[in-house]
């Protein structure tokens, strides 16, 4: 970590890269992201090698806005540690206290009191923490899950799914193509992301390998189409399609 550490500090130092240099909390922001997707395709795909590599550039990120922060006079990679730190202890009680918690609801009941108790003032709307530049699919994971936690939500999945046929049957009442028709359309995905949370499914993470699913068959079936799929009619593409669905992931 001190080898790491010194490194940035010598790309940023007047000396150092003129890029490294240039950059800014905001001009790194895609990076962050950039970084952070990949780490997640490496470990989607159960490739340790590029697990390591991954993390290594999603570290590099953490150390590289901690440096412009210590330059800037603002905070330090001290600081970000020691928060993350006394924050683990603090929200652990069952484990570095004498609270005794046996369930991970349990768990998560306290962490979330003592998130609560943190906060020294009241948010006007249980969706102000909710980050705005989140992906579309996580926020309305996160905007559903907050609205649940102050009671705005159903018991068990029934209902929920009941809400998703009701949407569908909005959607299809609309003309194709119009705002109306995007705003039904949009409303069937949230519904179906308030479902998977009911089931206890990530649904970013569930369209991310739904994603790869799709890829690595259709990857297939151009192979199976010699590189020219659209030399192939519908009917001769989709027993292709079959064919890959058969083999192995």
């Amino acid at each position: 970590m001190d080898k790491l550490l010194e490194i940035m500090q010598r790309l940023r130092s007047a000396d150092g890269c003129p890029w490294d240099r240039e950059q800014n909390f905001n001009s790194l922001l895609p990076y962050l992201l950039e970084e952070s997707y990949e780490y997640i395709d490496a470990v989607q795909s159960e490739n340790q090698k590029n697990m390591v590599e991954e993390l290594g550039d999603v570290l590099l990120q953490v150390v590289f806005h901690s440096q412009i922060a210590k330059e800037d006079g603002k905070f330090t990679i001290d600081d970000v540690i020691n928060g993350i730190c006394e924050k683990m202890v603090r929200r652990h009680p069952h484990v570095f206290g004498s609270e005794n918690l046996g369930t991970s609801k349990e768990v998560l009941k306290k962490w979330e009191e003592i998130k609560s108790e943190e906060k020294k003032e009241k948010p006007a709307s249980a969706m102000d923490k909710v980050p705005r530049s989140m992906v579309a699919l996580s926020r309305a994971q996160e905007l559903s899950r907050r609205a649940a936690k102050v009671g705005f939500d159903w018991d068990n999945p029934g209902p929920v799914l009941e809400k998703v046929k009701e949407e569908i049957g909005e959607f299809e009442a609309e003309e194709a193509g119009s705002l109306r028709a995007e705003e039904e359309f949009g409303d069937i995905l949230f519904a179906l992301v308030n479902l998977a949370r009911h089931k206890g499914i990530n649904a970013e993470t569930a369209l991310a390998r739904a994603n790869a699913k799709f890829e690595k068959r259709f990857r297939q079936v151009e192979i199976m189409a010699g590189g020219n799929p659209q030399n192939f009619t519908l009917e001769e593409l989709d027993k292709f399609w079959e064919k890959a669905k058969k083999m192995p992931l």
